[in-house]
């Protein structure tokens, strides 16, 4: 199966569940942020990216194409009483990939300060989502990135515990019906088979 293939066959998979958990209870931190699709002036920010910094990967390009962001963080206030009829899980890394608006932002972030930054040797990152930590309202680490220049078309997902590519990051989270971090809790009361079977609801 093709990169772009891949890539459609799961923005496909989040869409659905990105219907099916309201409707079971899950409390969206920003309902319009869920799946909004392709973000305005994606073509434009990845050519600036790639005149200042270098080359973006493929499968980040074509997601930003093809699915746009995504967004399963829960509303702080409910996640921290656990008022969601769902446990066994305290960081369950809701799926988050944001749009390249967040990579325009942390551009003008590094251009700003480029000759202390790569003093330091702090390059350039793409970023893509806040750790599993910080998508919990907790203090954590560095957020999940992505190299630039690509170092490969499907590159590898800097600072996230599966050490896998950004791509296979995103076919797991699936494969746990948006929170990658369950597979750390065998003990969770997530409804799983719901979550990922149940009929798709009509946005």
């Amino acid at each position: 199966m093709t990169l772009e293939a891949r890539i459609l066959r799961v923005g496909d998979q989040i869409a659905k569940i990105a219907q099916r958990l309201p409707a079971l209870g899950y409390p969206f931190q920003d309902p319009s942020a869920v799946f909004p699709g392709p973000e305005p002036g994606t073509e434009d920010a990845i050519e600036r990216i790639e005149r200042e910094i270098g080359e973006l990967p493929l499968a980040l390009k074509a997601f930003w194409r093809l699915v746009g962001s995504v967004n399963f963080m829960a509303r702080h206030e409910v996640s921290a009483a656990r008022e969601y009829p769902w446990d066994g899980c305290e960081y369950p890394d809701p799926l988050v990939v944001y749009p390249p608006s967040v990579a325009i932002f942390e551009l003008d972030e590094f251009l700003g300060d480029r000759e202390e930054r790569m003093r330091c040797a702090l390059p350039y990152l793409v970023p893509i989502a806040p750790d599993d930590v910080h998508k919990d309202n907790v203090s954590g680490g560095m957020w999940y990135n992505v190299s630039v220049p690509a170092v490969a078309d499907d590159p590898p997902l800097n600072d996230e515990r599966h050490r896998t590519t950004f791509v296979s990051y995103l076919e797991l989270a699936v494969r746990w019906g948006g929170f990658p971090g369950l597979d750390r809790c065998p003990e969770h009361s997530w409804p799983l088979r719901e979550i990922l079977s149940g009929p798709a609801v009509e946005a």
